[in-house]
């Protein structure tokens, strides 16, 4: 019982002991709230990227794709069976993205991609990522609205010729209106990325639409010939992508398939088929991705061999998601430290104890308490030195995850300027995960510090000799 006495004793009187409390406590506390946001940041992310690519993507090694991807498919149903849910072919290439804004043309290295949305929508979040000029969801698809054509100089002239009476004249201005129409407003649609289509003002002010809902859009890519040519073709902005991620917000182009692939020279004349490079596969959720890959790059490689690569959406992503994994390690062993420096000042303090109380440790042995007994005594003192500091270093840290974004915006009120600013992330506010593992190996890593920092001083006043610890005193 002396052993506690003289523990809790300690841990109220000796106030230098407050010191490790509060470098255990801010170890602690740093190491969840740098964990909770760095684990939710990377949760948004990887939720974000799973939604933009499919869970599994077949690849053509050929830039120009293949023809037969009806017969791919069928086999990737039949080696996958249920659990391949949905597919979509698409086709994609690097082009240019250009057009006017005022009296300037604004030109923009971008990836285009030809897909069927309603088939696309099925295979990921694909669906809803995508956005009007005024922030509402839209449904997948390409159509360009007679909305849109109205708003074109030659639609705004046309409706103001509608109640006209009708003379060989008037036919003949309104005839050339709808080919001015026409010319202004092209017939196929085009979702280009958010990032593309605006310019961001910050200070809390709306985003500026450089490419508004009917604007006129020509996209340049790399024909399928002989001699290398470039491409042309006119497209209407009819929606935009936004996924969040600046990679694709700033690069992704969406155009109907069959007309890129007929733009690009890719449909067969003997049978009015086109090719696609990739294929899209939505899997039940549950599979295994990297068997079922494995699975469908080996029937694959018997189709057609060294014609096909199978990835999971994780494979095609995966320096960026690496990259962050070893960021959040090289942070944790950073933070570490804070604890590891705590554990040095437990040593240290735990020393001048033993120097200092040497007499009281002779008594004591000469009383009759045992070598283990006094051991414990700075083993235990060690122990609620670390619980008490790991404790109050976890409800504090929760708490401030917990009121994270609140307390960020009384910070940005404070120094004048947005600690977090939305615009770099497109999150609308800081995103946190609490891990429960993660709080009890770093509760449990501090703990093992501080009893690992009073071993020695604690062996050091085992092993006193009682009547040598009297007489030299």
């Amino acid at each position: 019982m002396y052993k506690y006495l003289l523990c809790w004793r300690y841990l109220r009187t000796r106030y230098i002991a407050l010191a490790s409390i509060i470098s255990v406590m801010l170890g602690v506390a740093t190491m969840i709230v740098v964990n909770s946001v760095m684990a939710g940041f990377a949760d948004k992310m990887r939720d974000r990227l799973h939604g933009v690519l499919a869970d599994l993507i077949v690849e053509s090694d050929s830039f120009e794709g293949f023809f037969n991807y009806e017969e791919v498919m069928a086999r990737v149903k039949e080696v996958g069976g249920d659990e391949v849910v949905a597919m979509a072919p698409t086709m994609e290439t690097p082009g240019m993205l250009r057009f006017k804004y005022g009296s300037d043309s604004r030109n923009h290295p971008v990836q285009i991609i030809g897909v069927r949305p309603e088939e696309r929508a099925k295979t990921g979040d694909f669906a809803e990522h995508l956005f009007d000029q005024n922030g509402k969801p839209i449904p997948p698809s390409f159509e360009v609205s007679d909305e849109l054509k109205a708003q074109s100089p030659a639609g705004q002239r046309l409706r103001e010729l509608k109640d006209e009476a009708p003379d060989p004249f008037m036919d003949a201005t309104r005839q050339y209106l709808e080919q001015q129409q026409d010319a202004q407003v092209p017939i196929h649609g085009a979702i280009i990325g958010y990032a593309l289509a605006t310019y961001h003002l910050g200070h809390d002010r709306p985003d500026l639409y450089l490419a508004p809902m009917g604007t006129k859009a020509m996209l340049a890519f790399p024909k399928h010939t002989k001699v290398p040519e470039a491409g042309l073709d006119d497209f209407t902005v009819v929606g935009y992508f936004k996924s969040g991620m600046s990679e694709y917000d700033s690069t992704h182009v969406y155009v109907p398939l069959e007309e890129l692939q007929r733009a690009r020279k890719l449909i067969r004349d003997s049978d009015g088929k086109g090719a696609v490079n990739h294929i899209q596969i939505k899997v039940r959720e549950g599979a295994d991705l990297d068997v079922l890959a494995d699975k469908l790059q080996l029937a694959l490689e018997r189709l057609a061999p060294m014609k096909f690569r199978v990835f999971t959406w994780e494979q095609k992503q995966g320096p960026l998601l690496a990259a962050v994994a070893v960021e959040q390690s090289i942070l944790n062993i950073l933070l570490f430290f804070i604890i590891a420096v705590a554990g040095f000042g437990i040593l240290a303090t735990f020393s001048m104890i033993v120097v200092e109380k040497t007499r009281d440790i002779g008594i004591m042995k000469a009383l009759g308490a045992s070598t283990s007994g006094v051991r414990n005594i700075f083993l235990g003192y060690g122990l609620m030195l670390g619980a008490v500091g790991s404790g109050v270093g976890m409800i504090g840290g929760l708490i401030f995850v917990r009121y994270i974004n609140e307390i960020e915006k009384l910070l940005s009120v404070v120094l004048k300027h947005k600690v977090f600013d939305d615009s770099i992330y497109y999150f609308d506010r800081i995103p946190t995960l609490i891990e429960p593992h993660t709080v009890v190996a770093i509760v449990a890593g501090a703990l093992f510090i501080a009893v690992g920092a009073s071993i020695w001083p604690a062996r050091r006043a085992a092993k006193m000799h009682p009547v040598k610890a009297l007489r030299f005193e």
